[in-house]
């Protein structure tokens, strides 16, 4: 805030007749000794009425609901509140005749209230607007006017991500705030954004703008005035960390922020060092940290180039959190020596960072896929990869994920050419797949896991494999996705249990993307014999659909696109299916000799000869 020693009363003057501030002391005069607010801490209606024919505003009805429907008035109630015109404990609110001594009308309250009230538009204090602060730091560091579509640039290029959905709690459009989302930027959003926080700084008095006949366009342009740089600089200087203060310092304010606001208010702190040291620094608290403070400090430190090699090759060196410095050198192209550990390492660390964030609340589904999909591995490949890793929370992790001991422990048990005491024959049906129906009639060991039935499952329709999958039977879930029963407990349940007579059924879903869905339906039970090839097909119909083809509904459009040359998705159908021509791909192929190709292989990993 300005000191009264410094203060200009040219500013004073400037920042009192600006649009925001001189309607929201006329608020004030009219609130005077005091009026009384709804339970919504609003003026009630009949005095937000007569408060719109003061300041000249048209309502929207001619019977007045709430002062909330009066938008005009709502940011005009919020300017005076936070400059300290009005002041309001709930009930009642009342005019401020004088601040800390000063009157209510000396360049010191005015400039103070005129840099709350505008700070306000940025969500400052409290939940700032990246975009918006973007805006105002890109209009005070140049030097001349911005076009709307330049300032539109700077906001997409601070933020690849987008969420339209989102919107700014200040300016009160919606704007593609979400800088985590995945999706493309949206342009035609971000000048949206750009437009109204220019239109929000000239109604305070802070930007000066050129428009056309029909007001700001996005070829207009804007520039800073006086109290707008005065804003400019309350803000990044104001609130940025000390130069001198240290990581930890520095990070426990940047953690806070959005990452494009939190890189503005680092440059003090970065310009302070050389890039060695800050790198150096910032490492060193970061493996000491957890959470979002490593995340962040990870972050500043990454954007630190070219001349910080020296620090990162230090940290090339050390075990464990040293994955990050090898990570950053080979990003960079920079020689150094890959650990294969490292990837995993880097994983686990992720994770434990996601679950410092959210506790106990995650289930163990979402760290198997998030595991699952990183290393691109089953989930036994992705497992073993973890532990190996050497991260201290790994074993943790793997706990979460269901238990210390991953391995299958029914599969020794089954001694090869051993004659099981029942066999069991089900029928297994996608469900919602039809012309033609796909289905497979399998033989299973009646002392089968489910574990085991899962992989007997996926060879014998003709799944790829690598999705999560889950079974639904009658004492409860079971699989990756299981919330109290996970993965080492379907190697524990046998299909006894859970089919204990004919005509007992149990549902499998494999792909939670794709959501391919097995009914599993005991047949028939009978007494083991020698010479039986468990598992084993005996008959079935339909192809498998291609994994990752979008689902049932997925799989029927596709069916549709190849039958069709014409359509317009023909050619890139086939090329996705990788076929030459149409008449490869058939719905209807099935081969019980390939299918029992794959059970035997199975059989032979199953019972280890």
């Amino acid at each position: 805030m300005p000191s009264p020693a410094v203060v200009s009363a040219e500013l004073a003057d400037a920042a009192l007749k600006c649009p925001a501030l001189s309607h929201a002391r006329r608020l004030a005069e009219w609130v005077g000794p005091g009026k009384e607010l709804t339970s919504s801490g609003v003026p009630k209606p009949a005095a937000a009425v007569e408060a719109c024919r003061v300041l000249g505003i048209s309502l929207p009805k001619a019977r007045l609901r709430s002062a909330l429907d009066v938008d005009e008035l709502m940011r005009t109630w919020l300017v005076a509140l936070a400059a300290g015109f009005v002041v309001s404990d709930g009930r009642r609110a009342r005019a401020t005749a004088t601040l800390d001594g000063a009157k209510m009308t000396g360049p010191a309250f005015i400039l103070n209230a005129w840099v709350r009230a505008a700070a306000g538009v940025f969500g400052l204090p409290g939940d700032p607007c990246a975009g918006c602060l973007i805006v105002l730091h890109e209009l005070s560091a140049a030097s001349q006017p911005l076009s709307m579509d330049e300032l539109a640039g700077a906001i997409a290029a601070a933020d690849p991500g987008s969420d339209a959905d989102e919107a700014c709690p200040d300016c009160g459009d919606v704007h593609d705030l979400d800088l985590f989302a995945m999706d493309g930027p949206d342009e035609e959003d971000d000048l949206e954004h750009a437009m109204g926080i220019v239109a929000k700084l000239a109604d305070f008095g802070a930007a000066t703008t050129s428009t056309g006949a029909s007001g700001l366009t996005p070829a207009g342009r804007a520039r800073l005035t006086p109290l707008g740089s005065m804003l400019a600089s309350a803000v990044f200087e104001g609130c940025a960390p000390p130069r001198d203060a240290d990581a930890k310092s520095l990070i426990s304010v940047l953690s806070e922020l959005p990452p494009p606001v939190a890189m503005i208010m680092a440059k003090p702190w970065l310009g302070a060092r050389s890039a060695d040291a800050a790198v150096r620094e910032l490492l060193t608290f970061a493996e000491s940290a957890s959470g979002s403070q490593r995340l962040a400090a990870l972050a500043v430190a990454e954007t630190i180039e070219p001349n910080s090699v020296i620090a990162w090759r230090e940290w090339a060196s050390r075990p464990g959190f040293g994955a990050y410095a090898r990570q950053w050198l080979a990003d960079h192209g920079n020689p150094v020596a890959v650990n294969p550990q490292d990837e995993s390492w880097l994983i686990v660390d992720g994770l434990s960072i996601m679950l410092d964030s959210l506790g106990d609340d995650v289930p163990p589904f979402l760290l198997a896929a998030a595991l699952q999909q990183e290393l691109g591995a089953d989930m036994a490949e992705a497992m073993a990869a973890l532990r190996a890793c050497g991260h201290p929370a790994a074993d943790d992790i793997a706990a979460r994920l269901g238990g210390p001991n991953l391995v299958p422990v029914e599969r020794a048990t089954r001694k090869k050419g051993r004659a099981a005491d029942a066999v069991c024959e089900l029928k297994i049906s996608l469900r919602n797949v039809s012309e033609p129906e796909v289905w497979r009639r399998v033989v299973v060991p009646e002392d089968i896991t489910l574990g085991e039935l899962n992989y007997v499952i996926l060879e014998a329709m003709g799944w790829d494999g690598g999705h999560l999958h889950m079974f639904r039977t009658r004492l409860g879930e079971y699989g990756t996705p299981g919330m109290e029963l996970g993965y080492a407990d379907e190697f524990r349940v046998r299909l006894a249990d859970v089919l204990p007579r004919r005509g007992s059924k149990l549902l499998h879903s494999y792909d939670f993307g794709d959501d391919w869905e097995h009914d599993i339906r005991l047949e028939h039970r009978r007494p083991g014999a020698p010479g039986d090839a468990l598992p084993s097909c005996i008959a079935g119909e339909g192809a498998c659909p291609p994994d990752d083809c979008g689902g049932p509904w997925g799989y029927d459009r596709l069916k549709e696109v190849v039958a069709n040359p014409d359509d317009e998705d023909h050619v890139d159908m086939l090329d996705w299916l990788g076929l030459d021509e149409p008449g490869q791909f058939d719905p209807a192929a099935f081969s019980l000799d390939e299918v029992n190709s794959r059970l035997r292989q199975l059989n032979t990993e199953l019972t280890g000869g």
